[in-house]
């Protein structure tokens, strides 16, 4: 089972507010959940700001999720409206 985790350090002067989380959530849910069903994903804080992947068996399928999401966090369209604002 795919498992894919992004945490925010909970420390960090600016850190994102739920709304950007959850949208961040959903965002990766839309990009990748019809390849990955099973998939589970966490988008919150920890003591250290980290990507995680973890469950897939080929390192083809790593570096694919890893592209995708660097492209969902290039690509801001997923972002709130008040949150492009500030």
């Amino acid at each position: 089972m795919l498992r894919i985790e992004v945490l925010f350090d909970k420390n960090a002067p600016q850190k994102p507010s739920n709304t950007v989380l959850h949208a961040l959530e959903s965002e990766i849910l839309r990009k990748l959940q019809n390849q990955y069903p099973d998939m589970v994903t966490r988008v919150g804080f920890s003591s250290q700001q980290c990507v995680n992947i973890s469950g897939t068996k080929m390192t083809e399928d790593k570096t694919r999720i890893e592209e995708i999401l660097e492209e969902i966090w290039i690509d801001d369209g997923w972002l709130p409206e008040e949150e492009i604002a500030e």
